[in-house]
């Protein structure tokens, strides 16, 4: 009988395809109590998603954040000392899947893409674990699944490496370094909307390098407080001051042809004039453009005001403590407020203790996929140990 079949096939899709989305304590690693925890389930065609709800207990600091080396305006007092594990279940949401042998890596795309449509925008973040990703490959296929419109832009300073059509490594700086929180592109006219990370090698503990995320909407109540919104209006925004190099004669990766993905000067000039129709180029080849902007938007979905800008990561102080980039030549990058007059050094420290202020750090472990709204929560990485293993991988969405 029909009945007696689709109650088989109901019993198997449940056992096969049941996620369990724990939220909980990145650091800790609790499971919710059944007397503590709400539910609510997600469907998208043979995944049914369960995701469980509850407050975790706070987590001790647990990284060093002032008089960090390298880390531009840590060493003033109000720079926080630390920072540590997510605070509350809200941020970043984390998921973990449970026992679904049989299920595609595809299945596994268009269940978190369904999650995903309700919940990204609320909680700004979202961390799965359990997933059955071995590799960059494996990622492609999950990150294919979700229906994004995934994209390679140009335009970032950023070393990248190709794994595939839209997966790269997120940085190739070196093991060491600490890359403040940021929200990629958000220097420039074109940059995306949601980004997926993958940790394809996880450090050992101990070791460093964990992954920080930032409470974007914290940070814009912070420096709202303060009246910074409202100072950068009234300087007409940000003037994001760049220049690009040719390979040819510097060993950074500043250089038009990363920042164009291109290795012909006439197309990178194209490329460049459409953002700043009065860019220079001098005789050796070197690009200087600007491109100026808001320093907040509005955000597309819920229209909330937001600070979304890279006018801590591109300005010259950032460049001027990274030991790996050469500045001999001078900043690769600077950023004045819009109308040409420097942005004062107590400014700068209060949006960089803004943003440390609210965030968290987590310690990835391979296999691992993190998901950001890009304006919603910028994501960074402390340094490590050189020689330990930690690659993360990405792709980018329009």
């Amino acid at each position: 009988p029909w009945s007696k079949v689709l109650g088989a096939r109901d019993a198997m899709r449940s056992t096969l395809m049941c996620f369990a989305l724990s939220v909980a304590s990145i650091a800790s690693e609790q499971a919710c109590s059944a007397d503590s925890t709400t539910s609510t389930t997600f469907d998208h065609g043979l995944a049914s998603l369960v995701l469980m709800t509850n407050t975790p207990p706070p987590s001790a600091p647990s990284v060093q954040i002032r008089g960090r080396r390298m880390l531009v305006n840590s060493w003033r007092p109000e720079f926080p000392e630390y920072i540590g594990a997510p605070r509350t279940a809200d941020f970043p949401l984390v998921v973990t899947v449970g026992n679904s042998a049989n299920a595609s890596i595809a299945d596994y795309g268009k269940a978190a893409a369904a999650l995903m449509a309700e919940r990204l925008v609320t909680h700004g973040a979202v961390k799965f674990s359990g997933l059955p990703l071995k590799d960059g490959v494996d990622f492609s296929m999950f990150t294919e699944a979700l229906e994004w419109n995934a994209v390679k832009l140009g335009g970032g300073g950023t070393e990248r490496k190709d794994v595939t059509r839209f997966v790269r490594t997120a940085s190739e700086e070196p093991d060491e370094h600490t890359i403040e929180p940021h929200m990629d592109m958000a220097h420039s006219v074109a940059h995306p909307k949601r980004i997926a990370f993958f940790c394809a090698a996880g450090p050992p503990p101990g070791a460093g390098g964990e992954t920080v995320l930032t409470d974007m909407r914290g940070v814009y109540a912070d420096l709202s407080a303060q009246g910074i919104p409202e100072l950068f209006a009234t300087h007409g925004g940000v003037s994001y001051q760049k220049r690009l190099w040719s390979a040819e004669h510097v060993n950074h990766t500043y250089t038009w042809q990363q920042f164009f993905f291109t290795h012909e000067l006439e197309n990178a000039i194209d490329q460049v004039r459409k953002r700043d129709a009065g860019a220079n180029v001098d005789e050796s080849g070197v690009i200087t453009f600007q491109e100026v902007l808001p320093a907040t938007f509005a955000h597309p979905t819920t229209g909330e005001q937001l600070w979304f800008n890279g006018v801590h990561t591109n300005h010259r102080s950032y460049y001027e403590e990274a030991e790996h980039v050469d500045t001999s030549d001078g900043s690769p990058m600077h950023t004045v407020f819009a109308d040409g007059t420097d942005i004062p050094d107590a400014t700068m420290a209060a949006i960089r203790v803004a943003i440390w202020s609210n965030s968290i750090a987590m310690a990835l472990k391979t296999g691992d996929v993190v998901v950001v709204d890009n304006m919603l929560a910028s994501h960074g990485r402390m340094g490590w140990v050189p020689g330990n293993p930690r690659k993360v991988l990405l792709t980018h969405f329009q």
